[in-house]
């Protein structure tokens, strides 16, 4: 059913955008998602004809009974139409409906049964008609169709005989689920709230989409029940992959040498794992993500590309999203120059239905629109077009990736009995953290680095809220047991074999009593399974906490108080630094007036500033290392990753790292809605070069400079302890002379 309609729709499509008379338009546009169910209807009355006459009726006497018609893929893949359409339009008697269970659970959950009438059976053949007048061969579709299901079943078939070897060949090595939990103490309080869990009947609610696992006010019920089609992603986008393979076959066709993705947060971390985890196959492009809006981060990456020869990729769930809009503005004024009005043919959009990207997508004619279905969250869209249109283009096994997707979601299947690692690790991790132990520290292999900042976001934005929540701590070097406050879990993500030092610390660590979990994975591609497992279990910890991991409440107010500076632009304080401070010879210290409240009495000395400043963290508390620079500068990372060493040094504390804007979509939540433990120590600078933003009264630097400065004020309104360091220049240079000032400080 639902490929039918894909490939006439399709089809319909193209021929909309080529057509020039609006009454052929508008006749195209009646036809699409009809040609499905017209095509069923056919088949029913056919069906009715055989089984009605003579030649069956010889049979019937004989006590033979009528074969009954079987509508199968009617799972809905077009977000636009209803989520049940392919079985409320086809209640006929005489038939079999093969739903999946997503699709079940949502006829469950609203559907209709109301038989069709036979009498009403006029429509099809118009269709058809009208096809035909149209000039859509019906056939050649159908044909073209009934291939690719026969090749698509086939790489099924194998992909399951596959998978069987897979897992006999994992059970005989012991090695399925590869996870080991060393929980020192806490099994009774894990344990507990595993049968919790279970006595919830948490994965039947889950994929039924109950909203009361978590909330049960109306509006967190609405909420959450829109956000959960994450759950059945890797069965659902199984049907895209030949639509996404053979448009990345087009663009490696035409020549595309570099695609450079535009977005923030959940549109951009996945791909940003893709991009350096798995690099790109011989032949297809090199993928880049641009999540900053730093005009050396945009500089650089416009010097190492050829425009005309790269593909943009505009990634937006609200498809209003500030950033990817004025990278965007940027990019497309830079190809106009040379291209003129076919510049739209190197862009394209993935967004939901109906956002502000797609009429872009639709006014500069982009080379194709994905729209993604509107009930996944950006944090939980890694296995949507979100993740696997990207993926797709630098040429990955998108059927080897949701293989392994599946593996975990054939795991949580409400059928499936075996002891559950993916509900243990959401029971162990709520559970830990509600008991104090809620900075996860993750060590995971260098070769898959990436994931760990697509975690980061998927925990800090899903937990931290109501005062409550988990602190990933990502990238943060190894220590020795001294180095570590009694807060810690540490997590160890090792793919191929364990680095013996890391191994040795982590067991040292254990032996301490600290509680460890620990995963080991055999090849890349077994990503797919964990960005699901983590998933699931952001969803268990998130009950156990008492939270609703779907929202992000706080997320607005430093969006909104970015937008009144930029807004301010031109007036004498339009982007004077906020907070209250002093300056040294390179750099300006300023403190949020709360914090400054906190200090009592303190003088103009800008060394006493920080050193009474880095006093206020406390036994518990973790250090948010906020820096608006270029996410790409090796330079400025090696920079961060010392000054970050200092500061754990000098208090103790965990020290979250992340590059601005990119937190504000990831970890900025928890910082303004999680438990009250953060210090923030924002590091923002003026320009080298700067670069306007076409179309608006502002540049990129200082778009970056009125979101650091509207975070410290939304920090600060929330009383948090919050200090901003202004920069006199972008250097390296300036920001060792920081560090060797807050040394001497704290002395």
């Amino acid at each position: 059913m639902s490929r039918v309609d894909s490939i006439f729709d399709r089809i319909i499509e193209e021929r909309i955008e080529r057509s020039k008379s609006n009454d052929e338009k508008a006749r195209l546009k009646s036809l699409l998602g009809r040609v499905a169910v017209a095509n069923a209807k056919l088949a029913y009355l056919k069906s009715g004809d055989i089984y009605s006459g003579e030649r069956f009726r010889k049979l019937k006497d004989a006590g033979a009974r009528p074969q009954r018609l079987l509508w199968a893929s009617t799972g809905t893949k077009n977000p636009r139409y209803s989520d049940v359409k392919y079985v409320e339009e086809l209640v006929m008697g005489g038939t079999v409906n093969t739903m999946p269970l997503h699709t079940m659970l949502a006829f469950y959950d609203h559907g209709k049964a109301e038989p069709v009438l036979v009498e009403e059976f006029d429509g099809p053949g118009k269709v058809f008609e009208e096809m035909k007048a149209l000039g859509i061969d019906y056939r050649a579709a159908t044909d073209r169709l009934e291939k690719e299901g026969i090749d698509a079943f086939s790489v099924s078939y194998l992909g399951i005989l596959s998978s069987i070897a897979a897992k006999r060949e994992a059970l005989e090595r012991k090695k399925a689920f590869a996870v080991r939990f060393s929980l020192n103490g806490f099994e009774a309080a894990v344990s507990e709230a595993l049968q919790e869990v279970g006595s919830e009947n948490f994965l039947e609610r889950l994929w039924a989409k109950d909203p009361t696992l978590w909330k049960t006010g109306p509006e967190d019920r609405k909420l959450i029940k829109d956000a959960l089609g994450w759950v059945a992603l890797a069965e659902m986008m199984d049907d895209h992959i030949g639509e996404i393979e053979g448009f990345a076959k087009e663009v490696k066709e035409a020549g595309f040498r570099d695609a450079v993705l535009l977005g923030m947060g959940g549109s951009s971390l996945a791909p940003l794992v893709f991009a350096e985890a798995f690099g790109s196959a011989p032949g297809y492009p090199r993928l880049t993500v641009l999540d900053s809006t730093d005009p050396e981060a945009v500089s650089s990456v416009a010097k190492a590309i050829d425009p005309e020869r790269t593909l943009f990729i505009v990634s937006s769930k609200s498809g209003s999203t500030i950033e990817p809009l004025s990278l965007f503005e940027f990019f497309h004024e830079k190809l106009s120059s040379g291209m003129g009005e076919a510049a739209g043919k190197n862009f394209i959009a993935i967004t939901d239905p109906g956002t502000p990207l797609e009429g872009f997508a639709r006014k500069y004619g982009f080379r194709k629109l994905f729209t993604n279905p509107s009930d996944i969250g950006g944090r939980f869209s890694v296995l949507s077009y979100f993740g696997l249109v990207p993926a797709g283009l630098i040429g990955m096994d998108l059927t080897m990736l949701l293989e392994h997707a599946s593996r975990v979601e054939a795991a949580v299947h409400p059928c499936a009995t075996d002891e559950n690692p993916v509900l243990m690790l959401g029971a162990a991790l709520g559970t830990l953290g509600r008991l104090g132990r809620d900075k996860l520290t993750f060590f995971i292999s260098k070769e898959i680095a990436p994931f760990g900042m697509w975690l980061e976001q998927l925990i800090a934005e899903s937990t931290g809220k109501e005062g409550k929540g988990l602190v990933p701590v990502v990238g943060e070097p190894l220590g020795s047991a001294e180095s570590y406050g009694n807060d810690r879990v540490f997590i160890s993500i090792t793919l191929g074999e364990e680095d013996a030092g890391r191994g040795r610390a982590l067991k040292r660590l254990a032996e301490d009593g600290h509680p460890g979990i620990d995963f080991r994975l055999e090849g890349k591609y077994e990503l797919g399974g964990e960005f699901l497992r983590w998933e699931i279990a952001t969803a268990v910890a998130g009950q156990i906490l008492g939270i609703n991991p779907f929202d992000q409440p706080d997320v607005e107010l430093a969006k909104k108080l970015a937008i009144s500076r930029l807004n301010s632009i031109g007036k004498p304080d339009g982007l004077k630094p906020p907070g209250v401070g002093t300056e040294a010879e390179r750099f300006g210290v300023r403190l949020g007036r709360n914090t400054f409240d906190k200090l009592g009495a303190v003088d103009s000395d800008p060394g006493k500033m920080l050193r009474e400043f880095v006093g206020l963290v406390g036994a518990g508390d973790y250090i948010g290392l906020l820096a608006y620079y270029n996410p790409s500068d090796a330079g400025i990372g090696a920079g961060l990753e010392s000054l970050r060493r200092t500061l754990r040094e000098m208090t103790g504390a965990a020290v979250q790292l992340g590059y601005g804007p990119r937190y504000l979509h990831s970890t900025g939540q928890l910082h303004k809605g999680g438990p009250r433990s953060g210090v923030f120590l924002i590091l923002c600078h003026r320009p080298g070069d700067d670069i306007k933003v076409p179309g608006s009264n502002f540049s990129f630097s200082e778009l970056e400079l009125s979101q650091a400065y509207g975070d410290m004020e939304a920090l600060d309104s929330k009383g948090l302890r919050v200090a901003l360091i202004d920069m006199k220049d972008p250097g390296t240079g300036c920001l060792r002379e920081f560090e060797s000032f807050l040394k001497g400080a704290a002395h």
